[in-house]
């Protein structure tokens, strides 16, 4: 350990030879002392031995910057004293507790940014648990059974909101990442009037969207009106559609008219009867959820929820209700159909509807179906035959 204040003072030959050592020695050993050097230099390293730092005297010549910790006896640096750190061209930002979120990490931890914006460690999740996120946070969490659980099917006796009118509709308190429900449903169409064979009016169509709230905020929704009374000839059932923005691709949705046993999808005669909007969101899934005939349905995804169980076959359908000559038929999702009359049986009922409205009875003077969708009744020549009820719109929040 030596220090000296590197300057060689006039004085003999031996003095000088010793001097002149000593500011070596001390050069040699970073001015190397417990206490710092009397006479002090910009940019002079000192090593304090006492706390086994070694030091260098800023430009200034008024402090010691602290550049590392030895450790002697281990023959090591023992820490690096730091403002900044910088790779190549990129400065490190990360905290040293951070980067040693990398240090014996355990099995099966991943790293993550928590609430405070900083590097944190998630334990392993237990068994059969999946890792999961709110749109703001990671968790683990039970893993589903299958692509039903990521689709909540509503209650479809308890609409939170119906619609009868056409308008723009509007998520409100909703996030955009809550999922609802629009059930789309159009309107009937009005009977025939025949002093024979008279058949009621078809059922309206329906149509279920499934997605984020954010994707059905701003659409516009029509209601299809009904078809009005006929006579020699019913009229047709009409539609009630959903339009997204433009910022979704201005996509329409429409509900089907008419007789649906003749409409064909791969093959089959199938339609789309419930569709989920946002298949970004669904990788693994179908966009059509459920594909359906009227006397029969195809699950695409799962199968049919608990509660949406209903009659089948010939006499009830899913999409609607066809009409007839004789009595209408049942509707499931779609509206009733009216009540016709053949040559033999001069009135005949109506069709029901388990979720939307009934058809009109038939008669002289034949019903109007119900809302939503229910279809007219037939009349006998002469007679006044029932109009188709409107459409409506229920949305469900789930």
């Amino acid at each position: 350990m030596s220090q000296h204040d590197f300057n060689i003072a006039n004085q003999s030959f031996p003095a000088t030879r010793t001097d002149l050592n000593n500011a070596l020695v001390a050069l040699a050993s970073n001015s190397s002392g417990d206490a710092e050097p009397a006479t002090k230099y910009a940019n002079q390293w000192w090593y304090e031995t006492d706390t086994n730092t070694l030091k260098l005297r800023n430009e200034a010549n008024d402090a010691w910057i602290s550049i590392a910790v030895l450790d002697q006896s281990g023959n090591a640096v023992q820490s690096i004293t730091t403002a900044g750190l910088t790779l190549g061209s990129t400065a490190i930002s990360a905290t040293g507790t951070e980067i040693n979120q990398l240090d014996a990490i355990t099995r099966g931890s991943i790293l993550y940014g928590n609430a405070s914006g900083a590097t944190a460690r998630l334990a392993a999740g237990g068994a059969s648990t999946v890792l999961t996120s709110d749109g703001t946070d990671i968790s683990w969490g039970a893993a589903g059974g299958g692509n039903t659980d990521t689709v909540v099917f509503p209650n479809l006796a308890s609409p939170d909101n119906t619609y009868t009118s056409s308008a723009t509709w509007s998520k409100g308190s909703l996030s955009d990442d809550d999922y609802v429900w629009m059930y789309l449903c159009g309107g009937g169409g009005g009977g025939m009037e025949s002093t024979y064979n008279a058949t009621g009016g078809d059922g309206g169509g329906v149509l279920l969207l499934y997605g984020k709230a954010k994707y059905f905020d701003g659409g516009a929704y029509v209601i299809g009106a009904g078809g009005a009374a006929g006579a020699a000839v019913g009229t047709s059932n009409t539609v009630s559609t959903f339009t997204l923005t433009s910022t979704y691709g201005s996509v329409v949705y429409t509900t089907l008219t008419g007789s649906f046993n003749n409409s064909y999808v791969d093959g089959e005669n199938y339609n789309q009867m419930m569709i989920i909007v946002d298949p970004a969101t669904f990788t693994t899934q179908s966009t059509t959820l459920i594909q359906a005939r009227n006397s029969t349905p195809r699950f695409i995804i799962g199968d049919e929820p608990t509660g949406w169980s209903g009659a089948q076959g010939t006499a009830y359908r899913w999409m609607n209700a066809d009409g007839n000559k004789d009595a209408g038929y049942n509707g499931i999702f779609g509206g009733g159909a009216g009540g016709g009359r053949n040559a033999t049986a001069n009135y005949t009922g109506y069709g029901a509807s388990l979720y939307a409205g009934r058809g009109g009875s038939s008669g002289a003077t034949a019903e109007a179906g119900t809302v939503p969708g229910g279809g007219g009744g037939a009349s006998t020549s002469g007679g006044s035959s029932g109009a188709g009820a409107a459409g409506n719109m229920r949305v469900y929040h789930v």
